[in-house]
């Protein structure tokens, strides 16, 4: 349950993202659709750590998976779309 839990929560994050004008991986972003999809399994997922941990350890434990999702996600993409590129002047 708890990794079901993790995916729902890490795959809303995601559709957040996706969705978002400021992503930076698509050619386009995601429609609001799946801006909504993503919303609705953030609070899914944080309805079903509740249920499952209690309310005050469930949604602790959601938000901080969420959270994670949300910082995680980013950063990859970024390192992936801008990488290490070599700035500034070339040494001769």
């Amino acid at each position: 349950m708890t990794l079901l839990l993790v995916v729902v929560t890490l795959l809303g994050a995601a559709l957040l993202y996706f969705s978002d004008r400021q992503q930076r991986l698509l050619a386009l972003p995601l429609p609001p659709a799946a801006r909504f999809g993503g919303l609705l399994m953030i609070v899914g997922g944080l309805a079903g750590w509740a249920a499952h941990w209690g309310v005050g350890v469930g949604l602790f434990t959601g938000l901080w998976v969420f959270a994670l999702g949300g910082m995680v996600l980013p950063m990859i993409v970024g390192h992936l779309v801008d990488g290490y590129r070599a700035q500034g002047r070339s040494r001769s």
